[in-house]
């Protein structure tokens, strides 16, 4: 527990730096600054030059939802029992700080507004994740709120274990499949790359479940 709490304090400080970094860029933004990106990269939308410091205040509100998160679990204490649940929440914390700079990035120029870079970024770096994470799923212990969370795995440990093992292929394969898309964005068009990244992630969702729910049956052995 103390190891987890200095994790958390830890982030808590990163997340503070973080949002001291957009104060001390906020007053060279214009009024205008980009806030929205298609599935292909492109900037499709802007706001006022504030939605740079709310996308700041997100890693934070994110990293008090996953500290008490486990304290109002009636299974909490099996986030403990390994540290899939602390590389979670240091992995999803750091990529959303980094995230909440893509709009500084753009508008000083740093990073092309064209050519789908912000695409491979962001799609390339939630694939990653996925892949760490479906590296690690198996060894998540029951609980209500982390991992792949059916009913038939919640009434049976047995049924949890072989759940978190296919779970964690499945979000290998949706990780890769969000990599390649990432970097053929541009060349698929924002369309078809929104219908493949819906087809595969919820594709991959129903297969959970349908394999969770075979598994509590005894139909898959």
């Amino acid at each position: 527990m103390k190891t987890s709490n200095k994790l958390y304090w830890i982030l808590g400080a990163v997340c503070a730096l973080n949002f001291a970094g957009h104060l001390v860029c906020y007053p060279f933004l214009p009024e205008q600054v980009p806030v929205h990106w298609n599935f292909a990269g492109v900037v499709d939308d802007f706001g006022p030059k504030w939605s740079a410091l709310l996308l700041a205040l997100l890693p934070p509100a994110m990293l008090v939802l996953f500290r008490f998160l486990p304290s109002i679990d009636p299974k909490g204490k099996n986030y403990g029992q390994s540290g899939v649940w602390r590389c979670f929440v240091l992995g999803l914390t750091l990529f959303f700080c980094a995230f909440t700079w893509l709009v500084e990035l753009s508008v000083f120029g740093i990073l092309p507004q064209q050519g789908g870079f912000v695409s491979v970024l962001v799609g390339g770096g939630i694939g990653i994740l996925f892949i760490i994470l479906g590296n690690y799923m198996p060894r998540i212990r029951q609980n209500y709120m982390f991992g792949v969370r059916t009913p038939w795995a919640l009434a049976d440990e047995h049924t949890w274990n072989r759940t978190q093992r296919m779970g964690g292929i499945t979000f290998i394969v949706m990780g890769v499949s969000l990599l390649v898309l990432s970097l053929l964005a541009g060349l698929l068009g924002e369309m078809l790359t929104f219908v493949l990244i819906l087809v595969f992630l919820l594709g991959g969702l129903l297969w959970s479940f349908v394999y969770s729910y075979l598994v509590y049956t005894k139909r898959m052995k």
